[in-house]
């Protein structure tokens, strides 16, 4: 049984891994001097590795080993992507001047285009929310990603005094007071440092300056996001659940029947636990669960089980009446 375990995680993990090195061998493979001095062949070369590592992963990973069409047209259009983006400057500028196959990755790109919007449209006529419509033609965990980015540039750039999310009938307890300075002071910090490194690089390289200043602008946008949803997402306890957030971070709904005991604190060990949801960012936490049966956590790839969770609280005294009152503990 311990023998067949590698062979079952070799078959579960190989369409996943094997693509990427054979991709990113290819990609090595246009910046050797061979590929400059054959820039044609090179194009052709990377191009068809890139395409036939895509497609042949996504065959392996379809049920019965028949993906839909529009799923090896998927794969196929990143594979655009990533024959244009990845491959070195010269073979990128032959490519460019090998009209056939500049046609057939455009073509490729456009029938997938086509195909998407196609199928998106329909599913949102059918009464289908964005996120719905948008799966029928990206992978979950991607699609949760893309989204992900996207509500936490729209949080960080268009919203601001909103107003926490209570649904009605529920009770919210706040975690955002003791991390609001902190908060404030690791933004300023970025701030000043975005600037600084800016400038100092620009004096080098304008190009290098704008390269890293892209990237770190838009990690300060998702720092002032995650800031901005630990007040918006509190902690809410209703009737029959209790729903564990921490900002963008995490979201996960309790039974309240699955709530076994209620403490102050865990030691170390419990803490770092996989099993352990640790809420509590830059402290130690104040009120504690553990929970008479493992509950699974949804994340953006896959999900976790967990069976003890750490919280701090602004107000864990009420928190604690709260919870004790509605589970009877």
């Amino acid at each position: 049984m311990t023998s067949a375990r590698p062979i079952v995680l070799a078959r579960k993990f190989a369409p996943f891994v094997l693509p990427v090195i054979a991709i990113g061998l290819a990609r090595l493979m246009t910046y050797t001097d061979w590929a400059a001095a054959n820039a044609t062949l090179a194009a052709l070369l990377f191009a068809w590795i890139v395409m036939d590592a895509l497609c042949l992963a996504t065959i392996a990973k379809a049920v019965e080993k028949k993906p839909a069409i529009h799923t090896i047209l998927g794969a196929a259009a990143l594979g655009v992507c990533i024959v244009i983006i990845g491959a070195s400057p010269a073979v990128r500028a032959r490519i460019f001047e090998l009209p056939a196959l500049l046609t057939a990755l455009g073509l490729t790109a456009m029938l997938w285009f086509a195909v998407a919007a196609r199928r998106v449209t329909k599913a949102w006529r059918d009464g289908a929310d964005i996120e719905a419509a948008l799966s029928e033609v990206m992978p979950g965990p991607f699609l949760k990603f893309f989204l992900t980015e996207v509500r936490m540039m729209h949080l960080a750039l268009f919203v601001w005094n909103g107003k926490p999310d209570v649904p009605k009938g529920a009770q919210a307890f706040g975690y955002h007071r003791y991390l609001a300075p902190m908060m404030g002071v690791f933004i300023a910090l970025q701030v000043i440092e975005l600037g600084v490194v800016h400038l100092l690089l620009s004096l080098w390289s304008p190009f290098v300056a704008w390269l890293v200043f892209a990237p770190t602008l838009a990690g300060l946008l998702w720092f002032i996001a995650l800031t901005k949803s630990l007040r918006l997402n509190p902690v809410l306890l209703t009737q029959d659940s209790l729903r564990v957030r921490t900002g963008i971070l995490h979201d996960c709904t309790i039974p309240l029947d699955a709530i076994a005991s209620i403490g102050e604190t865990f030691d170390a060990k419990t803490l770092k636990a996989r099993s352990t949801l640790d809420t509590a960012i830059m402290s130690a936490p104040n009120v504690t669960l553990r929970l008479a049966r493992p509950v699974e956590m949804p994340g953006l790839i896959g999900t976790r089980t967990i069976d003890r969770v750490a919280l701090r609280l602004d107000e864990p005294a009420a928190f604690q009446a709260a919870l004790r009152k509605a589970t009877g503990l």
